[in-house]
């Protein structure tokens, strides 16, 4: 039989694990409401200054919660690649620099597709049809996000009471 220090870290260690997991779903939600507030800036900067695409990347500089600064740093280091590239497309871009956030990987598909899809289109059609996708864009971010809130908080007391269950039982194995 295992000794009771053995015992006791298998109990924190998985325990730990539920509450890892809930984070990931509070962190979905913080991702799309990032997105959100994305669009709205993105929104203003298309009305009002027109700029380029790659200064309407660099305009953007959300700095409130840890996923508004790291998609402000995605959206910059998109706008400087594609200064360097001949074709640049800042879907391509982007996709390839988000994989190399570890948070941005708690979204799936289609919490991802309304921003993405409006990234695929911008710079490429008039201004009307650009502020038009981004409203479509952030209705339907604002319904994934109602939606995750609704489910987030009874997700992770689930998650997390299914940590602490499977901690304790592997306390009681151990000892």
């Amino acid at each position: 039989m295992a000794g009771w220090d053995t015992a006791v870290m298998a109990m924190i260690g998985i325990s730990a694990i539920g509450f890892l997991i809930s984070y990931g779903e509070a962190g979905r939600v913080a991702w799309i409401s990032a997105m959100r507030r994305c669009l709205l800036r993105m929104n203003g900067i298309i009305r009002y200054e027109q700029p380029g695409l790659p200064g309407l990347l660099r305009r953007i500089d959300l700095k409130g919660t840890a996923q508004e600064r790291e998609l402000t740093r995605l959206l910059h280091v998109c706008a400087h690649r594609m200064e360097q590239c001949a074709n640049p497309q800042l879907m391509i871009l982007f996709a390839g620099e988000s994989m190399r956030v570890p948070g941005y990987g708690v979204l799936n598909a289609q919490d991802r597709l309304a921003f993405e899809t409006v990234l695929a289109e911008l710079g490429r059609s008039r201004m009307e049809e650009q502020l038009r996708l981004i409203d479509q864009a952030d209705e339907r971010l604002r319904a994934r996000e109602e939606e995750l809130k609704r489910d987030c908080a009874r997700r992770t007391q689930m998650i997390r009471t299914l940590g602490l269950a499977a901690g304790a039982a592997a306390f009681l194995v151990l000892i």
